[in-house]
């Protein structure tokens, strides 16, 4: 019971401070024919992509389909954050079950979110996903939370949030698992 609680509290601190969450260096999983990922950083903003459908209906972001791939989640709750309008999806079970929070960021300058991550967080690596600028972070090693922002415009991004469950670990690394489901929503966003 204490072990449940615990998990349930870290999660719970893990969904209030956004731009602090933990962190450590991302293994990478396989990646799929459609996955473009590379270590190559730019700093140029990204293809413009628009995220103004997404921006007060975030759990739209991803499609039925595409959530199905998250595992046993409770149904999307809309929120607002440090980051903006957000979706949480949480595990059915915290202990057995991953969760995920989608931000939906418009209007904070991406370059001035990364700069600000990668002085607090103790793991912070810039990539690019499919062609776009995004960036991983987390606070400690990065075993259990994750952060993956992907750069849209100079000014809107979306971030995908990993709190891996205790029983998944191990196949549901936090950083590759976000960035995974970035990959996905920037399939959604190229349309």
């Amino acid at each position: 019971m204490t072990a449940l609680l615990t998990a349930v509290f870290a999660f719970g601190a893990l969904a209030g401070c956004t731009g602090n969450t933990t962190g450590g260096t991302p293994t990478t999983g396989a990646q799929t024919g459609t996955e473009q990922t590379s270590s190559t950083p730019t700093s140029e903003p990204s293809s413009g992509l628009s995220i103004a459908n997404y921006v007060t209906k975030p759990c739209d972001i991803l499609k039925p389909d595409q959530l199905a791939t998250l595992g046993s989640v409770r149904e999307g709750a809309t929120g607002t954050g440090e980051l903006g309008q957000k979706c949480t999806w949480r595990g059915q079970d915290v202990s057995k079950n991953t969760s995920y929070i989608v931000h939906v960021t418009e209007g904070k300058a991406v370059d001035d979110m990364a700069a600000s991550s990668k002085a607090k967080n103790s793991f912070f690596e810039e990539k690019q996903i499919d062609g776009l600028r995004a960036y991983s972070t987390d606070g400690t090693d990065g075993s259990m939370y994750c952060l993956t922002t992907v750069q849209a415009s100079k000014t809107d991004s979306i971030t995908v949030q990993v709190s891996s469950s205790a029983d998944e670990r191990a196949t549901k690394k936090p950083c590759p698992e976000a960035e995974r489901v970035a990959q996905l929503i920037i399939t959604n966003l190229k349309g």
